[in-house]
């Protein structure tokens, strides 16, 4: 009974990330459909700026693809001793999010445990959710003993919304995940794979930190 349970919590909550991913890739892919018709109507004369809102809209759905591919797929179990390429689709992830990334290369070690990169890009994007204007994600990892990663999230009313704090309690139901706060959730079982403890706190008005503590 208790692995029937297991397969409807995993089957749930794939249902759940899944309806997230397509909802962040609705608009850009429909904004390349909307492009490509513009470009077919040579009526309103506007070729050039439909070609950049497809150019742009593809990119952005690209750089979606990528990211998630790692922070939600099997790929980024494995990704742990290169974070320079995480950095890039970090950056590329965050444009769209109107938040920044402060992530110095001597931040980036290379030798934490493999599924650690998996980690930073979920805590990156639980970052995100913090900042409803925008903002700067600084992100900073050590390795070794007592290896770490931390990510603050800083702007203008940056604060963690009240129903994803409750998806990072270790007592939620799944039933009560929704896709729009699925992803804490997530992250605290990504962490918990690593054997790591994930704490999130307000430090204070306009400044959010998420950090993870791996085993030695």
């Amino acid at each position: 009974m208790e692995n029937g349970m297991d397969v409807a919590i995993d089957l749930r909550v794939a249902e759940l990330l899944a309806s997230r991913l397509c909802h962040d890739l609705v608009g850009p892919i429909g904004a390349v459909s909307n492009g490509m018709e513009l470009m077919t109507d040579e009526e309103f004369g506007m070729a050039d700026d439909a070609l950049a809102l497809a150019t742009n809209s593809a990119s952005q759905a690209t750089q979606l693809l990528q990211f998630y591919r790692l922070a939600y797929g099997m790929a980024g179990s494995r990704q742990g001793s290169d974070l320079t390429p995480l950095a890039e689709l970090a950056k590329g992830y965050l444009v769209h999010k109107k938040a920044e990334l402060d992530w110095p290369s001597d931040q980036r070690p290379g030798d934490l445990p493999d599924g650690a990169g998996k980690l930073i890009l979920n805590m990156i994007a639980l970052g995100v959710e913090a900042l409803p204007r925008g903002g700067t994600i600084g992100v900073s990892a050590t390795a070794g003993q007592g290896s770490s990663i931390e990510v603050k999230a800083v702007g203008s009313d940056a604060a963690l919304r009240e129903d994803a704090a409750s998806s990072l309690d270790e007592a939620v139901l799944v039933d009560d995940l929704t896709p729009r706060n699925v992803h804490g959730y997530f992250t605290r079982v990504v962490a918990q794979r690593l054997g790591a403890s994930l704490q999130v706190e307000q430090v204070s008005p306009g400044f959010v930190r998420i950090a993870a503590k791996l085993p030695d």
